[in-house]
């Protein structure tokens, strides 16, 4: 996500537009306002903490219980 711009405003016409939904005034403010902050989340995630270069943990496959 580094160097890269969103503009929440232009993502959510668009998908309104997509999806056949009416979206009024008050309504898109608090969705863009919303999505704004779900990418600011995102990027704490990804950029400040590292998450986009650390390798994910391996699957835990839990073995049968054993019998005694």
């Amino acid at each position: 996500m580094r160097g890269k711009t969103f503009d929440a405003a232009a993502y959510v016409d668009a998908a309104a537009a997509a999806s056949g939904i009416a979206l009024d005034e008050a309504m898109r403010a608090g969705v863009i306002a919303n999505l704004e902050r779900t990418y600011a989340f995102a990027r704490l995630l990804t950029e400040e903490a590292g998450l986009a270069e650390t390798e994910p943990a391996p699957v835990f496959r839990p073995r049968a219980p054993s019998s005694s």
